[in-house]
């Protein structure tokens, strides 16, 4: 015999339990579609991850070759050799990016539905070999890696502060660098790195002289105001005449500044290389 139950309201049970398990189908299809609908709109709000290269400055002598790389299915890399900011318009990269003269090159991710990606800027130096020696203000313990004479080797630092890079806390740097012989150069480069929380900083100013006196070129900072952005760039002076040598002066910060943790401590100057062409 089938029972019956009966509710005060005199709704049957069975017709109650079978109202809760369509709900249940309900609720579950209702919970999906909006995920499924959220994925779709958020796509269009997420922003893609910037391309991955080794360093983001090359220097080289005859040529060389760049690489980037992003894994995500249906994403691509589009980058521009001239300076600009790449777009959907732009070259497609497909394999290494082969180049025999100094430029400014800079990728983006871009994917349909996502917003494409920061640029990334690698700035490719195409170095003379011109310079015979440097002299003058060593780098520090632990960061002396290969003595100062690592400075013109030609090879760019790397991400981590102990990868060739050398560190400076003397209140004024100096070097003479000298050349193999007297010769027209266009520019002169200099790499250094920005880390404030490792107590790295630009320094107050930077100064290009020839060895007869003659101020070539002058450059100042602005570290000492607030917190800036971790980076590693390169500083260039025009020359444009015949040198036998130069001589780089760099006046640092002689301690931390007061907005910092580390205030009044010695801070670091960052140097992996110095190159002209």
């Amino acid at each position: 015999m089938k029972r019956t139950c009966m509710f005060a309201n005199g709704t049957p049970a069975r017709c109650i339990l079978i109202n809760l398990f369509l709900l249940r189908k309900l609720i579950f299809h209702f919970v999906f579609l909006f995920f499924f609908f959220c994925r779709v709109f958020a796509q269009g709000t997420i922003q893609l991850a910037p391309p991955q290269t080794p360093s983001t400055r090359v220097f080289f002598h005859l040529s060389t070759c760049i690489s980037f790389d992003f894994r995500q299915p249906g994403a691509n890399i589009r980058y521009a050799l001239n300076g600009d900011e790449p777009d959907e318009s732009s070259a497609i990269y497909k394999e290494p990016i082969c180049i025999s003269g100094s430029v400014v090159l800079k990728a983006k991710s871009f994917a349909k539905g996502f917003i494409s990606s920061e640029t990334i800027t690698v700035k490719c130096i195409k170095t003379k070999d011109a310079i015979k020696s440097v002299s003058g203000t060593n780098p520090e313990e632990p960061y002396n890696k290969g003595g100062l004479s690592a400075i013109i080797d030609k090879l760019a630092g790397g991400k981590s502060i102990r990868e060739r890079w050398l560190g400076f806390r003397s209140d004024t740097v100096v070097w003479e660098i000298w050349f193999f012989k007297k010769q027209k150069l266009k520019k002169i480069h200099i790499s250094l790195m920005q880390a404030q929380g490792s107590w790295i900083f630009y320094p107050v100013k930077m100064e290009l002289i020839s060895f007869s006196g003659k101020m070539l070129g002058l450059g100042f900072f602005n570290g000492s105001t607030g917190p800036a952005t971790d980076e590693t760039r390169i500083f260039s002076f025009p020359i444009d005449r015949k040198l036998k040598g130069v001589i780089i002066r760099i006046q640092n910060y002689s301690s931390i500044p007061d907005w910092h943790s580390g205030k009044g401590n010695k801070p670091w100057l960052f140097v992996d290389e110095i190159s002209v062409e």
